[in-house]
């Protein structure tokens, strides 16, 4: 069940950014009329897969229907980067639940729908939760506008950090424990001389405060498509 947990929720995850670019920044009426659109879909597939190639009960469709209706109406209602960070949280809790009350349906097809929901959820989602445990660390507002020049510098993280993520995925997957560990390794040569630089260690502190929440959640996605 936990397969269908991490699908829907990555496909849900992506309306708020799809209804943006379709109808822009300033319609909230229709971007929530595209994303209500968006939802019933994904209502649709879920409701699909569990009663059909997933063969779930009546329990894995009123999660095909409760996880994207929930995901959207958070996104809309608590739109911020800790909004994310919060639903991500309650997301491994739901995905730890699933695994535990019900047996894994070990196909596949709940495989891959696994795969597709956590490849998804490493990207944009797991950046938010990054960001909003750095913001965290860093305390104060005040302290974030001092940092602001790092943030700048720092800003392909965005990038590098879900790649990251997957690679180390898809090396674990592939049983390729020691390439995983050159990853972890290679980030940190890569980023010495910037953090080098750093006369008062904060460079250094933001960077691995943000690395180990970024491994936490690739562990945390191979332990999602394990149990699936």
């Amino acid at each position: 069940m936990s397969a269908l947990v991490l699908l829907l929720t990555g496909l849900a995850s992506t309306l708020p950014v799809l209804a943006r670019r379709i109808v822009g920044e300033g319609r909230p009426g229709r971007r929530a009329v595209a994303i209500a659109v968006g939802t019933g879909a994904i209502v649709v597939v879920g409701v699909i897969l569990a009663r059909g190639p997933l063969g779930l009960t009546a329990a894995g469709v009123a999660l095909a229907i409760a996880v994207p209706v929930g995901w959207s109406v958070w996104e809309m209602l608590v739109p911020t980067e800790r909004g994310e960070a919060a639903a991500l949280i309650v997301l491994a809790v739901g995905c730890g639940a699933c695994a535990v009350l019900t047996a894994p349906v070990g196909t596949p097809t709940a495989r891959a729908c696994a795969v597709v929901g956590v490849v998804i959820l490493l990207g944009a989602p797991a950046n938010g939760l990054v960001s909003a445990v750095l913001s965290l660390a860093r305390g104060s507002n005040a302290s974030a506008g001092a940092l602001s020049p790092l943030v700048v510098a720092m800003r392909g993280g965005r990038w590098i950090g879900p790649l990251e993520r997957i690679l180390i995925l898809l090396l674990a997957a592939a049983g390729a424990q020691a390439a995983v560990a050159a990853v972890i390794a290679a980030k940190g040569v890569i980023r010495f001389p910037e953090i080098n630089k750093d006369q008062d260690g904060r460079k250094a502190e933001e960077f691995l405060i943000g690395s180990m929440t970024s491994w936490i959640l690739a562990v945390l996605a191979i332990a999602g498509v394990s149990v699936a």
